[in-house]
């Protein structure tokens, strides 16, 4: 497993401010919305909603520091439905198809979550089959010098969920293109919350702790029930 080098946060884009677009750590890396037909919104809960419409596209994106000999990147997925299709995206590294040089992407592909890449395929392929609707789950994927690891982690499950580890140079950080494939014709319906970028090898229990970071939208108070119920009285009593 990963453990933490020194600590090198280039962007966290964690949404729950009301704002899709900024780098919570610096001004570099902003986001902006992709040039597609709609608009990534944002959940009550302060997660950022991707409708996944290949015919009425919506992501984001930013240019990134370019090739990088050490990076983690980090996301909070959920969604109702992890089989969508074919090379549906969820995360990017870069534009121009899967030929493109130093390219790779994270997505969803007949039930399965890979990680593709223009040097070596589908470097890692695991079967979505036994993920909940119901929860958030954590990304990871970490490039460490000639190793790359994946992980993927349901949240409260206290530490990461190692898929594997292989000797692959998957590209670096050439974009962060978030909800989107390399192609820009393939994209997955998800919410994603509390998105890291380092370009350093980091610990992946420790942001596997951390959790999606979203609020849960509140249920009407009984006060506020009582409220509502003595208002419609009074209306009643008026006709």
């Amino acid at each position: 497993m990963a453990t933490t080098s020194q600590a090198a946060l280039i962007a966290h884009y964690d949404f729950s401010d009301g704002d899709l677009l900024d780098n919570e750590v610096g001004g570099s890396y902003t986001l902006a919305q992709g040039s597609g037909t709609d608009l990534v919104s944002l959940n009550g809960d302060g997660s950022a909603s991707f409708s996944g419409d290949d015919n009425n596209p919506a992501w984001l994106e930013t240019v990134g520091p370019g090739g990088a000999a050490n990076f983690t990147v980090s996301l909070w997925v959920k969604t109702d439905s992890w089989n969508q299709g074919s090379f549906q995206g969820l995360f990017a590294n870069n534009t121009g198809g899967a030929g493109t040089l130093y390219s790779w992407q994270i997505d969803s592909n007949g039930g399965d979550i890979r990680v593709a890449t223009q040097e070596g395929g589908a470097i890692f392929s695991t079967s979505s089959a036994g993920l909940n609707s119901s929860s958030w789950y954590n990304i990871t994927l970490i490039k460490n010098g000639a190793d790359t690891e994946f992980y993927l982690t349901e949240e409260g499950a206290g530490s990461a969920n190692h898929i594997g580890t292989v000797v692959a140079n998957p590209g670096g950080l050439q974009s962060f293109r978030l909800g989107i494939n390399r192609n820009d014709d393939k994209l997955f319906t998800m919410d994603m919350a509390n998105v890291k970028i380092f370009n350093s090898v980091e610990n992946v229990d420790n942001l596997v702790l951390e959790g999606a970071m979203v609020s849960s939208v509140p249920e009407p108070t009984s006060t506020a029930l009582v409220g509502l119920a003595g208002l419609g009285f009074i209306l009643r009593r008026r006709r």
